[in-house]
């Protein structure tokens, strides 16, 4: 053990003397330096700039004018009916024109001749019927069921048509099959002429007409 602790203190000491020559050399080195200006400061700055990158472009051309196309001629031919005279009969007749003789009264006065009238014009026919401005079901609700009618339990279905003026108001209301119970049919005449509206029917001539509609109510107890 005391070797080896004696050869590890004169390796130690070999190694600081090397270390210390090593700074004298260096300490030498940069006062030399210093003193014969070799290290000079740089003091020129350096600007960065930017330059792009220009490409010239060569202007183009005006485009060549097109020559118009010129419109296209067409001829229609209209085709040569050929038709072929009759022979003229030359022993053909001509007659002299007659002129018609107005009566006169025999003193010298001449008699108008009777103008017979031009017959009516025949009147227009419908076109167009007439058609509900509302829901038909909106005529008659369950308001409406006859008092009678609901104590008797009586039901039933009534059909009915009715006559529009041109103002497309109803004018009349005609059973056409009845429910069997007279209160039933009266109340659907009733309540529908006075709650129902049409546009009215359309005649040959473009003008309202009178028109007609037909319908049905079903009574069934509420």
């Amino acid at each position: 053990m005391a070797y080896l602790i004696e050869n590890s203190g004169r390796r130690r000491a070999q190694a600081l003397v090397a270390v210390g020559a090593l700074h004298a050399v260096g300490i030498w080195a940069i006062a030399s330096g210093f003193a014969g200006g070799v290290v000079n400061i740089v003091r020129d700055t350096l600007v960065a700039r930017d330059y792009p990158n220009v490409v010239p472009i060569a202007p183009l051309d005006p485009p060549k004018p097109q020559p118009s196309a010129k419109p296209v001629e067409t001829e229609q031919v209209v085709p040569r009916s050929e038709f072929t005279l009759g022979a003229v009969d030359s022993d053909a007749v001509i007659r002299d024109i007659v002129t018609p003789v107005i009566p006169s009264s025999g003193n010298g006065v001449l008699i108008e001749p009777k103008v017979s009238p031009s017959p009516e014009p025949s009147p227009s026919f419908v076109t167009r019927g007439a058609s509900p401005k509302s829901a038909p079901g909106s005529w008659v609700s369950d308001r409406d069921y006859p008092s009678a009618a609901i104590r008797a339990e009586r039901e039933g279905t009534t059909r009915f048509r009715l006559a529009i003026g041109p103002d497309g108001r109803v004018t009349g209301c005609e059973v056409t099959g009845s429910s069997g119970s007279a209160d039933l049919d009266a109340a659907t005449c009733a309540k529908v002429s006075a709650r129902a509206r049409f546009v009215p029917a359309l005649g040959s001539d473009g003008m309202p007409a009178v028109g007609s509609y037909a319908g049905a109510v079903r009574w069934v107890l509420p």
